[in-house]
């Protein structure tokens, strides 16, 4: 059994702000948590109960009845309160406090008195789902542990914190030594990047020019789990693109995740891949995408994108959505009229998808009809019910590849912060123009999932991550 959080960057900064004073005395907060619950982790196995922030209960200052350097102790006002909350929103209690002086470990204060606020919390809202507790520090250095129903407790292996920056909290984090392979990267960027990149687990949609692009370069820099979902075959019309793929593949009809896969472990670099054959949307991959860290969004269906889309929000994992514009003229030869790429980073606080208007709801119906009942659609195409076809669109390596190194320069960035400060949630690339622009976006009034907060952090659900809504 495998426990982790994650916390938004914004409450993150809001517990800091609560907890660390300059009078260097212990605080408490509680967070609300919604709930993921992997059945099977597909590198390792077994499970993993994730916990994902969702609302933060701040204590009074009224209510703490005393506290120090080492220790504080608070009337339980509001927080029998957040139980009756918790037990109608079917959420985790995550106690929360900090250690002034620093201490990474919890005190033996922390070990006499958690248990006893841990069984309140089962004999008031029943279950056996676990409850936790964190510790933050002046650093920001932050670590937990999960409790059972039968009052045990496990440390979280994994405390994400996700938003305009990435940073993660785990054990031995800046003791791992770095393989050799990544040594002249260290130089540049240092070992807790290195070290980061090999405990993520990453999720690539969409196997094509830009996700096979984006693969190589993820495990190029040593990213240590990927996940490669695609349902599609490589056939001969994109060899021109496909990193790794050759003709023999295109002959075969092999799956491009199986081509990927082979091509990104045959490097040597020890970047464990595992691969879905599979639209990103099917259930058989609700568990394997549910478990990454952050995705990289290369699929062209508007449907796949709309799964992302609320996938960022329910489950608190950043999407890197990408996509490519080449609109050539109808003469011979052509005049490019338009080249662009684009990465949009997807996550609650951000302006989603459909509000940049980046995703079309009905071509996502047609799109849905067409893989469930294709002789429906079919039949609704002739009857112009739908739209359906089209001739392809142009694609060049080139450019392809360069989005697909936009997407994981900006993972990067939001690690370890090349370009002071300065994060962007929508690049735009214009390549016949030469120039960059990072055009924002407003949320529109009603927006399910980026303007109203009642997805963000939510997990699961049923219907899974709400889809009929």
């Amino acid at each position: 059994m495998r426990y982790t959080l994650t916390i938004t960057e914004e409450h993150y900064s809001r517990l800091y702000d609560l907890l660390i004073n300059p009078d260097g005395l212990e605080r408490p907060a509680i967070i609300l948590c919604g709930r993921a619950l992997i059945k099977n982790d597909v590198w390792d196995g077994g499970v993993e109960e994730r916990f994902l922030s969702r609302i933060i209960i701040p204590i009074p200052s009224d209510e703490i009845i005393s506290h120090s350097t080492s220790s504080v102790n608070w009337d339980t006002n509001t927080f029998r309160k957040t139980l009756k909350i918790a037990e109608k929103e079917d959420l985790a209690i995550c106690l929360v406090h900090n250690h002034p002086n620093g201490e990474l470990r919890f005190s033996e204060i922390d070990d006499e008195h958690e248990p006893s606020l841990i069984q309140t919390i089962f004999n008031r809202n029943g279950g056996v789902r676990p409850h936790l507790s964190i510790v933050i520090t002046p650093d920001r250095r932050i670590f937990g542990r999960a409790w059972s129903s039968n009052i045990r407790s496990y440390p979280l292996s994994m405390i994400r914190v996700l938003g305009a920056r990435f940073s993660f909290h785990y054990k031995g984090k800046y003791s791992n030594l770095t393989m050799e392979i990544f040594q002249r990267q260290q130089l540049a960027f240092g070992k807790a990047l290195s070290s980061d990149l090999e405990k993520l687990h990453v999720a690539v949609v969409g196997s094509g020019a830009t996700g096979s692009a984006t693969a190589f370069l993820l495990s190029r820099i040593g990213v240590g789990q990927l996940l490669l979902i695609d349902n599609d075959i490589v056939e001969r019309s994109n060899l021109n693109r496909l990193h790794g793929a050759s003709a023999s593949d295109a002959d075969a009809g092999r799956p491009k995740v199986e081509v990927l896969r082979d091509y990104i472990t045959q490097s040597g670099i020890g970047t464990r891949v595992r691969i879905l054959n599979s639209w990103v949307g099917s259930s058989e991959c609700w568990d394997a995408i549910k478990s990454c860290d952050l995705v990289f969004g290369c699929t062209d269906d508007n449907s796949g994108r709309m799964f992302l889309n609320r996938l960022a929000h329910f489950y608190l994992i950043p999407v890197f959505d990408m996509g490519i514009v080449i609109e050539p003229s109808k003469e011979e030869p052509p005049q490019i009229l338009a080249l662009q790429g684009r990465v949009t980073v997807l996550f609650p606080g951000n302006t989603c998808l459909l509000c940049r208007d980046e995703v079309n709801p009905n071509i996502a119906r047609e799109e849905h009809i067409e893989r469930n009942d294709p002789m429906g659609f079919e039949r609704l195409k002739d009857e112009r019910y739908v739209v359906g076809g089209g001739d392809p669109n142009p694609a060049v390596v080139t450019f392809t590849t360069e989005v697909a190194t936009m997407a994981v320069n900006e993972f990067i960035n939001r690690i370890i912060n090349f370009k002071k400060l300065r994060v962007q949630n929508n690049i735009m690339r214009f390549f016949d123009k030469g120039e960059d622009i990072n055009p924002g976006a407003i949320k529109r009034e009603g927006c399910p999932i980026c303007n109203d907060s009642l997805y963000w952090g939510m997990g699961d659900t049923k219907p899974f991550m709400d889809q009929t809504n």
